[in-house]
Parts: structure tokens; sequence; C-alpha cells
């Protein structure tokens, strides 16, 4: 998978990030290896170097408008409809820790939907939600944010209005 300078992908521990050139680079003062050079969106005093040989592992295109509406389409409107949970809380650390590290984007959204459900049920039961489950909701809500504003043109503010209003059956199209 090849990817071009302007390129928009998702690099899975920053986000999606803007390939910035493909340049050859000498990192180790004996070896000149090609790399995609990244610039995160979110992140304009960062750049990442990725050799173009690690890719098709490490980058991903971004979804598509469509697939973008079908995970929105497809997101749990209550707690019974939740796959993904675990009460045990190291479970749901190492599962937090592999959903954010992953490429599964459906498990993304099923995580954000457990914890915002988990999130509202504890509040309404007068109980304070852990800070472990709050970070992890928290990055999982910026990488999704950040993916499907770039791909749907919006802002991450829109972008969750646009979900509410598509989640709660108001025509969004």
């Amino acid at each position: 998978m090849e990817f071009q300078k302007d390129d928009c992908v998702v690099y899975k521990s920053a986000g999606v990030c803007r390939v910035i050139s493909v340049e050859p680079q000498n990192m180790d003062g004996e070896n000149e290896i090609l790399y995609y050079k990244l610039k995160p969106l979110s992140d304009a005093n960062s750049t990442y170097y990725i050799p173009v040989s690690a890719g098709a592992e490490k980058l991903r295109r971004l979804l598509t408008k469509e697939e973008v509406l079908e995970l929105i389409d497809t997101m749990p409107k209550s707690e019974d409809e939740i796959e993904v949970w675990s009460e045990n809380r190291r479970e749901r650390r190492e599962m937090y820790t592999q959903i954010l590290k992953g490429d599964d984007q459906k498990a993304l959204v099923q995580m954000i939907s457990a914890l915002y459900f988990r999130k509202q049920s504890s509040e309404a039961q007068g109980r304070r939600f852990s800070s472990m489950d709050e970070s992890a909701m928290k990055n999982a809500e910026n990488l999704m944010l950040q993916e499907f504003g770039t791909v749907l043109e919006m802002s991450p503010d829109d972008v969750r209005k646009f979900i509410d209003q598509r989640i709660n059956g108001q025509n969004t199209d």
C-alpha cells in the first residue's frame, strides 16, 4: 500500500496524519531508507517518520464516508446492545490498550458506547466514574472524532452533533 504526499492516513499511535513527503533518510548513519514523513492534524509540532516498508502495518487509509456512516448507524443505542465490557478492571485496561492501539474502528465505537453508557449509569447512581475509564473514553473519542471529522469535513463538535442527530433518527444526509 503506497501513500503519496498530501494523503491523510491513520497512524495507530497518533491518529490522523498528513503525509508531508516520502523521502530517503539516513537514520542510522549507514543505510538510506525511504520514509513517510507525517504531521498529525491535531499537533503541528510533531513529526513522525515511518519506513515505507512498514507503512502497511503501521498506517491505514481513512475510512470512507460510507464506512463512517455505517459505523454511526450501527452504534449501540442502549446498554443492552453493548458487546464489549468487563467488570474486571485489569481486563478492561488490557482491552482498552488493545483497542486503542489496534485498527478495529467497530471495536473502538463499541468501547466508546460501553463507556458512555457506564458513565451515565454511574452518575445516575451517584457514583464516580473511574479515572481509568474516563481517560480511555477521552482517548477513544479523540481518535474517532479526528477520523470522522476529517472524512466528513466537520469539526469535532459538529461530528458529535451529527452523530447525536443520526442516532436519534434525524436525517443528516
